[in-house]
């Protein structure tokens, strides 16, 4: 779709911009170096003034980096500012080469302190999310959090709380995926509070996937939280949109007098600002609120003023929501064919967004469908021009009946495709669930625990395995009934959920057998997960009235890979979890684990697996228990084959 002309920028926001380019200090204008402090000051002026006033910025950013010795840290924060901008002002080449000039310089300077590069690469990915390069910042999003594992937990939080948000909007913007979507944007909100972190962006990206699963008071209680911090922060464009998103509900209400003045107000001070982006989005509510009031030519004329604000640009939410707005303008005006030409639009951008997520069946599927259907109204529209010379006033009634197919047919072709894809989401996601704990079931786990062994581990770490097995679970069964049993297995995968980390594998391996798997820990840290997860799962269940069963598990674990020197997968360490789990369940409410340290020189993988005594007893393997243990018990011939 072609790059539209330049919206006009407001005159308030030139003369700011203008004032603000004649007041920058310039060590070529004036033949000295600023002072540090100063520049210092215009960098985190332009940091401010990103969001807010967005020519501005790219003004300021473009002045301070022709400045002569710029510090690599004041370069990566402009260029931060510049890409920001950039992006929101519609400018995607800009904002890529932005993003990409700070990848370079982090990548380039390796001595810069590891908050420092995690933030730069956090904030590298936001540019390109926001410029449409969906790959390229979930790589970078990706480098910061494997940075921010480096940092202490309340700092790791803090990224983590904003890569969650950024992937929430992934899956709402580019996916189609809100109820995904909801899942990140909570654990973000979580993350950030932990720390007392106030981030209204994070409470803006919530709200409006609240508003599209259409649970409006959960939405507008988050509005009211967002807008209170954004005015602390001085976050003043994000306050503009969550007014807007408010008034937005309001017109679905029906309170179109309560809502006017509001999208009127925040319509002018995002064009003041230049917020493209949420200058749609309350143009195309102030169009259906139009409409609803039966000014039906202002509501065409509007969606069509915020269509020049989102053409072309990466913001397809903003998109889908100021077409379905002029859809309806023409519709209601009667206007079939622009209408369909408008919905033709629509169709497109759904085409290409399933395109960029490597959909290329079921779009080419789509396209033929809606192709199809088009071409069917356009005969009907035909036919009914020729009723029209013959009788106009039949030909009317029926124009009016082939708007609204119209209408319907084009709603409805969309509405399939996004149909299709939540049912095969759906689809797979049953398939990969367990029907009783709703973790991951064996085959799901499975290829989880193949994508976790092709990670390689972090220095000095392994990933590992972790086998939890309940004893004794036949006596719940043959006292209290299955389900009872069944009661306990839930419980027991409630808290294995609770005790994980975001990026943990959790199964229900088979019967009463649990898997966990952890990436990135050492032997010590293994030995602690193992020891946490025994005591938190330890606990006493009332299975019915006045019988209380005090549960107790068995856990081994290993690590993968098993020697720091070997290409041992994750099989070969389950098998060795295995007989670690064998020689805690020896004992019963236990925990041990087998840590390979260094492979013999004349023994192989193999031979250690099925018999791994001496190798014990040499210290070629440690064996760590919660108990006094030196060697490991026999293991029968049926459980070994």
């Amino acid at each position: 779709m072609p790059t539209p002309a330049a919206v006009p920028v407001p005159l308030l926001t030139c003369l700011l911009g203008l004032a603000l380019l004649l007041g920058l200090p310039s060590s070529r204008a004036q033949g000295t170096q600023p002072v540090a402090q100063d520049r210092a000051s215009q960098v985190t002026r332009c940091l401010q003034l990103r969001r807010d006033a967005p020519p501005v910025a790219v003004a300021l950013a473009e002045s301070l980096l022709r400045e002569p010795d710029l510090t690599v840290e004041d370069e990566v924060k402009i260029f931060s500012c510049l890409g920001i901008a950039a992006g929101l002002a519609g400018d995607r080449t800009r904002a890529v080469d932005a993003g990409a000039q700070m990848e370079r310089l982090v990548h380039q300077h390796p001595a810069l302190a590891v908050p420092f590069r995690a933030r730069a690469y956090s904030q590298a990915g936001s540019v390109f999310h926001g410029a449409g390069q969906i790959h390229r910042a979930e790589a970078a999003y990706l480098r910061a959090q494997h940075l921010a594992a480096q940092l202490p937990a309340d700092e790791a939080a803090l990224f983590q709380a904003t890569t969650l948000s950024n992937l929430g909007l992934i899956h709402a913007d580019y996916l189609d995926s809100p109820e995904v979507a909801d899942g990140y944007h909570r654990k973000a909100l979580g993350a950030a509070r932990s720390v007392g972190l106030e981030d209204p962006l994070i409470l803006y990206n919530h709200a409006l996937n609240l508003v599209r699963l259409g649970r409006t008071e959960e939405a507008l209680a988050v509005i009211d939280e967002g807008e209170a911090m954004a005015s602390r922060k001085q976050a003043q464009a994000v306050a503009e949109r969550l007014r807007a998103e408010r008034a937005g509900i309001w017109v679905a209400q029906g309170r179109l007098a309560q809502a006017r003045p509001v999208l009127e107000a925040a319509i002018q001070m995002q064009e003041t600002r230049a917020d493209k982006p949420g200058l749609a989005g309350s143009l195309a509510k102030l169009s259906v609120l139009q409409r609803m009031s039966g000014d039906t030519a202002g509501a065409l004329a509007t969606a069509r003023r915020a269509w020049t604000n989102v053409d072309g640009t990466p913001q397809p939410q903003k998109q889908r929501e100021v077409l379905r707005a002029w859809i309806a303008a023409h519709a209601a005006l009667g206007q079939a064919d622009d209408a369909m030409a408008v919905g033709a639009r629509l169709h497109a951008l759904e085409m290409q967004t399933l395109k960029e997520q490597r959909l290329e069946l079921l779009a080419d599927l789509q396209a033929r469908s809606e192709s199809a259907a088009a071409q069917r109204e356009l005969e009907t529209m035909r036919h009914q021009a020729q009723i029209r010379v013959l009788n106009d006033e039949k030909s009317t009634q029926l124009r009016r009946s082939g708007i609204a197919l119209l209408v319907l047919l084009v709603l409805a072709g969309v509405g399939f495709g996004l149909l299709q894809r939540r049912k095969n989401r759906q689809l797979h996601k049953v398939s990969a669930t367990d029907p009783l704990t709703g973790l991951r079931n064996r085959r799901a786990a499975t290829e989880a625990m193949k994508a976790i062994s092709s990670q390689r581990p972090a220095a000095g770490t392994r990933h590992v395995l972790f086998l939890i097995d309940i004893d004794h679970f036949k006596q719940v069964n043959d006292s209290f009934g299955h389900h009872a049993g069944d009661q306990v297995l839930v419980a027991l995968a409630c808290r294995l959920r609770d005790l994980g980390r975001v990026d943990d594998v959790i199964a229900r391996w088979g019967g009463e057998e649990f898997l966990m798997a952890c990436a990135d820990l050492t032997e010590a840290q293994a030995c602690t997960v193992a020891a946490r997860l025994h005591e938190a799962l330890c606990e006493v269940h009332e299975l019915a009235p006045r019988q209380r069963w005090s549960l107790t598990v068995s856990l081994g674990f290993a690590p993968f890979p098993f020697f720091d020197n070997t290409a041992s997968g994750w099989d070969y360490a389950l098998r060795m979890a295995d007989r670690a789990l064998y020689a805690a369940k020896d004992r019963r409410n236990a925990w041990a684990g087998l840590w390979g340290r260094a492979l013999p020189a004349d023994a192989t993988l193999q031979a250690l697996l099925e018999a791994p005594e001496e190798a014990v007893r040499s210290g070629a393997i440690g064996l760590v228990a919660s108990y006094a243990v030196e060697r490991l018990p026999q293991v029968p011939a049926t459980r070994a084959a």
